[in-house]
């Protein structure tokens, strides 16, 4: 028989069941890790201080007179000439019809099968990249989330990697077969045919800067006023969910269109909420156009299955006005070669140097195809350098500029993360490198 000291012992509270946290409390401490280290400047109190998500930011569908072209019966050479060649913004429909993400990329597949793979939600203040489990983000989406002024969102770069953490317990598990996928996201779309001839492939995968990102936000979520890096254009493939955008031709005035603006600066619901409403206003007596019209401000109101065209040199701010789920990616073209160009052989002289080289390689070697290009490159030796930006920022989130007060400023480019203005690389190993360097000096 067990003894009374056995008897007490077993009603030792260090023998009863440890209290076991359920999963949403799991779930809600690594969000609340991930926020305060993406935004450390705010107190987990302040996401929600502005109760932005009380506001109506649908745009009206009347205001959006961007051209619509269908995929299907548009050719190449049509695109080129009517849009890429003038560089004017256009709306692509049915280009994803035969993706398999248009089919597959739901909350819940992506749940399921991605569920413990980690993707890019921001960067904390020693520019180390912040990730979170796809399973923890939708269910921050879809709670807390939708109270956040300006919600985190994924914004990754890297969204093909194989980002798997599990313990050897979850692995093991079966209910964790679904979400130990490996990741096959970049065969679930193909690079339109208008877009495929991507000369900055011929740098190599290694040099040239991040040019592709998944981005999956709730609504206020998004990217603030910024243009693209070294002069590249870009296409965005809406799968699922709205984004509103505003886009703005190349030279307007920074000063007018980046000024500092609060609760938050330079976060995508701020710029709507404060400084878009001065575009609707008609403040010279001598036009009867609003300051937006004479700007030639763009405004698009971007449906799920839609493909926006944003030309190099565009100044764009976009925010998704419920949960979106979208492809993007950044090219250089033989179109837009020499701009490109001539932005990153300064800002990036390596690079610059060497997609110059193999354009002049492919214009011996295929004449017919690069030649124009090459002699067009180089025209370009001798022309002066574009202005730098004032400052920039990383891609993954809004440009991070101050106002200028000269008005032939331009809005400051938003750079990829490994492509800073001095050509430093702030990809995660180089960035580890020189913090470890540091120390030791």
């Amino acid at each position: 028989m067990p003894s009374k000291r056995d008897s007490d012992r077993s009603q030792s509270p260090r023998k009863r069941t440890k209290y076991k946290e359920s999963e949403g409390h799991r779930y809600d401490r690594k969000i609340r890790r991930a926020k305060t280290k993406a935004r450390s400047e705010l107190d987990l109190f302040q996401w929600s201080k502005w109760r932005f998500c009380k506001q109506d930011y649908w745009i009206n569908p009347y205001v959006d007179v961007t051209p619509r072209i269908d995929y299907r019966s548009t050719s190449k050479e049509e695109f080129i000439a009517k849009y890429e060649e003038p560089n004017l913004p256009v709306v692509i429909t049915h280009l994803t019809d035969e993706w398999p993400a248009q089919k597959y990329w739901t909350e819940k597949y992506l749940k399921e099968r991605y569920g413990s793979h980690l993707f890019k939600i921001g960067e904390d203040d020693d520019d180390n990249n912040v990730y979170l489990k796809m399973k923890h983000f939708l269910h921050y989406s879809n709670k807390e989330g939708q109270e956040d002024d300006s919600p985190l969102y994924i914004f990754d770069s890297g969204f093909y990697k194989d980002r798997r953490r599990r313990s050897r317990k979850s692995s093991s598990s079966s209910s964790s077969k679904k979400s130990d996928q490996p990741n096959t996201l970049l065969e679930d779309y193909t690079v339109p045919s208008y877009f495929e001839d991507d000369l900055f492939r011929l740098t190599g995968e290694r040099r040239r800067p991040p040019y592709r990102w998944l981005v999956i936000g709730g609504g206020r979520s998004g990217t603030g006023i910024h243009t693209d890096p070294l002069g590249t254009s870009a296409w965005n493939a809406l799968l699922k969910g709205h984004k509103r955008w505003a886009l703005f031709p190349p030279h307007t005035p920074k000063h007018i269109i980046d000024p500092p603006m609060k609760p938050y600066d330079h976060e995508a619901v701020s710029w709507f909420s404060t400084v878009f409403p001065k575009f609707q206003v008609r403040d010279d007596p001598n036009d009867t156009r609003t300051l937006g019209e004479r700007l030639g401000m763009v405004q698009v109101l971007q449906r799920p299955g839609e493909t926006i065209f944003v030309p190099g040199g565009w100044a764009h701010v976009v925010m998704n006005l419920d949960m979106t789920i979208a492809v993007t990616q950044n090219f250089c073209s033989p179109t837009n070669a020499e701009y490109v160009y001539l932005n990153t052989r300064h800002s990036r002289p390596k690079l610059g140097a060497k997609l110059y080289n193999k354009i002049q390689e492919l214009g011996k070697l295929y004449p017919d195809q690069y030649d124009s290009v090459a002699k067009r490159l180089q025209t370009l030796q001798y022309v002066p350098r574009i202005p730098p930006s004032s400052s920039s920022s990383s891609s993954s989130s809004s440009s991070s500029s101050s106002s200028s007060s000269s008005s032939s400023s331009n809005v400051s480019s938003t750079e990829s993360e490994t492509d800073l203005s001095d050509g430093t690389c702030m990809c995660h190993k180089c960035k580890r490198k020189r913090k470890r360097e540091a120390i030791r000096h």
